[in-house]
């Protein structure tokens, strides 16, 4: 059996092999997140969360995604690299935003309609990024009216940008493999 996404032969087994394995990659990636997040404890209120914070840690997803690539490409199997890449950049983004969120809240409990914990926070970073928005938890200030529009464009260049990108490194990833095969090198299955 020829996979469109794996240009030599593997086996039904196989491919539940390789997909059980990157599943649990996935799940113990993000597992990783949330406890990192619900565990470690929010800045002091007194210290507040300022721009610098909010820039090093998008340039920190920043350097993540464009790390992706390069291993999407060089991957044995590109595709599953790719949404593997996918499972985990999608959350360490919304958790990002919830933590500074949160954060501000703490300093100013005035810039939300209620204070954020962890869990609110969470919960109004997926709204916002699903594009829901219930209107349950809103921002107050123009502070937070401001960051939250800005973590609405990001959204649109997260979705547009980092998707694209990850899949062109899979397609390339692939024709790549593809010229391997071609040039008679013969692929092991994933160990």
């Amino acid at each position: 059996m020829t996979q469109w996404w794996v240009p030599w032969p593997v086996t039904g087994r196989d491919v539940w092999r390789r997909g059980l394995f990157v599943l649990f990659r996935v799940t113990a990636s993000v597992s990783l997140l949330f406890t990192t997040y619900f565990v470690i404890p929010a800045r002091t209120a007194d210290k507040g969360f300022g721009l610098p914070w909010l820039i090093l840690e998008l340039a920190i997803f920043g350097a993540v995604v464009g790390i992706q690539v390069p291993a999407i490409v060089g991957a044995k199997h590109p595709v599953l690299r790719a949404v593997e890449s996918m499972a985990v950049l999608i959350p360490l983004y919304l958790l990002i935003f919830s933590r500074i969120y949160m954060s501000n809240s703490l300093h100013d409990p005035s810039g939300f309609s209620l204070p954020l914990d962890h869990a609110t926070a969470l919960y109004f970073t997926v709204t916002v990024f699903a594009t829901v928005g219930y209107g349950d938890i809103v921002p107050q200030t123009n502070s937070m009216r401001l960051l939250v529009t800005l973590q609405m464009l990001l959204n649109l260049m997260v979705l547009g940008l980092v998707i694209r990108l990850l899949t062109s490194a899979a397609r390339r990833g692939v024709a790549r493999r593809g010229a391997e095969t071609d040039l008679g090198e013969r692929d092991l299955p994933l160990q």
